[in-house]
């Protein structure tokens, strides 16, 4: 490299030529050399990359599910309106066709449902939960055919129905309901002759009629998604005469522009009444952007938990290139004494930073493509239970998520590299003079405790303050994770700064022999690398058992809430009710026979009416209050002072609501809130705030014989519970029931304990995943740690083997260091945890989610933690004691 060359130019353009060859000579020569630790660099940084690319890629397969079904028949609409609370009756079309006579514009009502597989061949009985969901769409067919008619190169919409023997145009809507399916559901080929599925409580087996043709530019028509003339659904549902919404599709000609804003405009005019709205108008891209907006905070969440593991990712490529710069300082002054400029070794520095980063990033992307289809079943589970129906199963991996992973590795490379390549530039000729001296003892800002202190003073000014306000009524508490990083920042300062202290406390070991005073020496004395690689475990070990000690807090609530809320001994919904958006219900007559059961002493009914307060989507509960409260079924955070809000005669204008829907809304006991329904708006006043852990986006619960005038009579029940005579054995009440009524889903009330538990537990398992990787990877940064250490110390293994130290002596040595290291970050990141529990518990979920919950410590599962840690770390610590044990003193990295 040096001698064959005459002296180096430091002109601007020498440099940029230089640059290549200091690539060539001087990093890929030792990349080489030490092939299986860069790789490991690179494969720890791919790891980062990968779990952040598979978060992103999940939370955009789940929103992007999310999908306006009736553009896979019409292509886009224009408009459409629906209902600010309940359904439109059909009464309003002829209006509609009247007032829009000269605008071009077809009108095409909706009604909307979902429903479940039904148990049989294939399908398990058990668990309706793991069964497929289905969304059935009733359109105006002969509409809906005349509209693809019209279109370019569209496939008429009965296309497939010849090839049914005996069918004809008129006997698909003369024989009773019939479905197309999706293109998905072909098998060979062919579609199935016939779906056995759960609608509300009845189980049905519905022929199909053909398969959903496509739409020119439209989107293909999702696996679940069923397609049925508009009356027989309605028939189907217990709905006639109501549909969920009405979209117009303006014929295509001159003037396309003026007559959608004409018709925007006419619409909302025709809404509006001195009652209050009729409806609301809309695009169906506000109406997608909205499912989006819900989960907004839900991902964000996730997404900044997912940077964990690059978090650090950033912490062990900053200590690697750190370390090569110690290693490689004989010939970084050799460089500099023949005239290399030190912003070309910066430059040259950062560049390796890069490259290291854009191998990192191209590794993570693949590798988080592939993790990004577990994952995206735990984000749409979560979806589907807390927001709106999914049937969200792959990620696809698009050109933008592609060049924002290839960023975050690169960005955070050159970030972690900054460091290290000024050190670089500083480092003088002088240097080589004193080759195999310890290591730097790191930056200044890993032994200052001023700047320990700052951080968590800032992290705690920052816990203070209110969260961030997105669209739709979320918020997302971005100075809460700010908050954070700053005590995790800070309290790896605080670690590294713990390691002398350490070392002297344990002082008195070093009796037991030269391996501990050796092991002890290293402690009380640490390098920068050591500093960081406890910095590194403390981020892990502090986020993953923060994050142990919220989920321990939520499912010691969700106990306490569902011990409290369920008092009942059976429970019944329908088995189509999978998603917080299902709107599968109990016609009366059921509910009405099961009431009157010779074994049900009292049977409770609730209804779940969707509706839009100020805009935002919210729900609209009604129960019978009085019932309820008498079994101590609430769990008060603000109770009512007076008792008038359970007397059905005394209750119409007053209401209770859930501490999700009063932290949204802004509401408290005494404020009133207006609340629409069909026969116009209520006034309701607030006399209660309750704790419910079932619904992010909030309850308000009304009187339920109340709610049902409001809705015009309609006495559909969404479940019941059911009380029984002192004696009978619940299980055979439900094996009666379940005779009866198939399309049910009966639980016990231990068995629904069992479900929301299990449900809650299925919520967070990508929690534990993400846990599970940052500590893994923490620990493989202490093995790094270690190695570079030890390349640092050639000269003094060499040493003490001619001291008579054998391999298993050294090994110990390096295992008692490694061990102290990792004891040290467990009990730093321990009694960090509690910090960020209490941030995650009171400040990022309460400003997320609303919820309050009961701090609960998991000591069990942090002692195993840190057991697990320690222990780990003396075994990686062992072997690679066993590895530089025979390490030559003149060996290149």
């Amino acid at each position: 490299l040096i001698s064959r060359r005459a002296p180096v130019q430091t002109s601007s353009a020498s440099s940029v030529s230089l640059l290549p060859l200091l690539l060539r000579l001087f990093t890929l020569r030792h990349w080489r050399q030490s092939f299986g630790q860069s790789a490991l660099l690179v494969l720890i940084l791919a790891l980062g990359v990968g779990v952040f690319t598979s978060v992103r890629l999940a939370n955009r397969a789940a929103v992007s599910s999310f999908t306006h079904f009736t553009e896979t028949l019409t292509g886009r609409s224009d408009y459409l309106i629906q209902a600010p609370a309940g359904t439109l009756p059909e009464t309003v079309l002829p209006e509609l066709r009247e007032a829009l006579a000269g605008l071009a514009v077809q009108i095409h009502p909706v009604i909307e449902s979902t429903a479940v597989e039904a148990a049989g061949a294939g399908v398990p009985a058990g668990d309706a939960f793991s069964r497929r969901t289905y969304s059935l769409l009733g359109v105006d067919l002969i509409g809906v055919a005349n509209l693809a008619g019209q279109q370019a190169a569209a496939q008429p919409f009965f296309e497939q129905d010849n090839e049914r023997e005996g069918d004809d145009f008129w006997s698909l809507f003369r024989d009773g309901p019939r479905v197309w399916v999706s293109p998905a559901l072909n098998e060979n080929g062919q579609a199935p002759r016939a779906l056995r599925l759960v609608v509300n409580e009845n189980v049905l087996d519905l022929p199909v009629a053909g398969v959903i043709p496509r739409v020119p530019d439209g989107p293909e028509a999702p696996a679940n998604l069923l397609v049925m003339d508009l009356p027989q659904l309605q028939r189907l549902v217990g709905r006639a005469g109501q549909v969920d919404r009405v979209e117009f599709v303006l014929e295509a000609g001159h003037g396309i522009e003026e007559r959608r804003k004409a018709l925007g405009e006419r619409l909302v005019s025709l809404g509006r009444t001195d009652a209050g709205e009729r409806w609301i108008a809309t695009t169906p891209g506000a109406r997608r952007e909205s499912a989006a907006v819900m989960t907004q905070a839900f991902r964000l969440n996730l997404t900044v938990l997912s940077l964990i593991a690059l978090l650090v990712g950033l912490y062990l490529v900053f200590q690697a290139l750190d370390g090569a710069v110690v290693r490689r300082r004989a010939e970084i002054a050799i460089l500099r004494s023949l005239g290399v400029d030190s912003s070309v070794l910066r430059r040259a520095w950062l560049a390796e930073a890069a490259l290291l980063g854009l191998a990192g990033g191209a590794l993570g992307l693949l590798m988080g493509w592939g993790g990004a289809q577990f994952a995206v079943r735990a984000v749409g589970q979560t979806v589907n239970a807390l927001y709106y129906s999914t049937s969200v199963s792959a990620a696809q991996l698009e050109w933008p998520e592609a060049l924002l992973s290839l960023a975050a590795g690169v960005v955070a490379s050159i970030v972690a590299g900054w460091g290290p390549a000024r050190a670089a530039a500083l480092t003088p000729p002088a240097q080589i003079l004193v080759r195999g001296s310890p290591g730097a003892a790191g930056g200044v800002w890993l032994r200052s405790w001023p700047f320990a202190v700052a951080l968590l003073v800032a992290g705690v000014v920052l816990s203070r303050l209110p969260p961030l306000a997105l669209e739709g009524g979320n918020r997302f508490p971005l100075a809460g994770h700010a908050a954070a990083l700053c005590g995790i920042l800070g309290g790896g300062v605080l670690a590294a700064l713990g390691l002398p202290a350490l070392g002297t406390v344990l002082r008195p070991l070093a009796a037991r022999g030269a391996c501990w005073r050796v092991a002890l020496g290293h402690v009380r004395r640490p390098t920068g690398r050591h500093r960081l690689a406890a910095a590194a475990l403390v981020c892990a070990i502090g986020m993953a058992a923060g994050m142990a000690i919220l989920v321990a807090s939520f499912e010691r609530s969700v106990r306490t809430w569902i011990n409290t809320a369920l008092q009942a001994d059976l429970y019944i919904s329908s088995q189509g009710s999978q998603s917080a958006s299902s709107n599968n219900r109990i016609a009366p007559e059921t509910w009405r026979r099961i009431a009157a059961h010779p074994s049900v002493a009292r049977a409770s009914l609730f209804n779940a009416y969707p509706v839009q307060i100020d805009g935002l989507p919210t729900t609209l509960g009604a129960t019978e209050l009085g019932d309820q409260n008498a079994r101590g079924g609430f769990m008060w955070v603000s109770a009512p002072p007076e008792a008038f809000v359970f007397d059905p005669l005394r209750n119409q204008g007053s209401a209770v609501v859930s501490e999700s829907f009063a932290d949204r809304f802004r509401i408290r006991s005494g404020d009133t809130v207006l609340v629409p329904a069909p026969g116009g708006p209520r006034s309701l006043q607030v006399a209660a705030v309750f704790a419910d852990y079932g619904n992010e986006r909030g309850t308000i619960l009304v009187e339920r014989r109340h709610a049902v005038a409001w809705f015009g009579g309609d006495e559909h029940a969404t479940s019941l519970s059911l009380e029984l005579v002192n004696g009978v054995a619940p299980e055979a009440v439900r094996a009666a029931l379940l005779g009866d009524y198939p399309g049910l889903a009966i639980y016990t009330n231990v068995a629904l304990r069992g479900e929301v538990l299990r449900i809650f537990r299925q919520t967070f398992s990508i929690t534990y995943a993400l846990e599970a990787i940052g500590v893994f990877v923490a620990v493989v940064g202490l093995a790094l740690t270690l190695v570079s250490v030890l390349l640092d110390r050639r000269d003094e293994l060499t040493t003490l083997r001619a001291l008579g130290f054998r391999r298993s002596e050294i090994a110990t040595a390096t295992a008692i260091e490694g061990g102290a290291l990792a004891l040290c970050a467990a009990a730093a990141g321990l009694a960090l945890s509690f910090a960020l529990g209490w941030l995650l518990i009171h400040v990022i979920n309460k400003q997320s989610f609303g919820w309050t919950l009961a701090f609960a410590v998991p000591a069990g599962q942090l002692a195993a933690l840190a057991v697990l840690v320690v222990g780990t770390g003396l075994i990686v610590s062992y072997f690679v004691g066993r590895w530089g044990a025979i390490l030559p003193a003149d060996r290149e990295e």
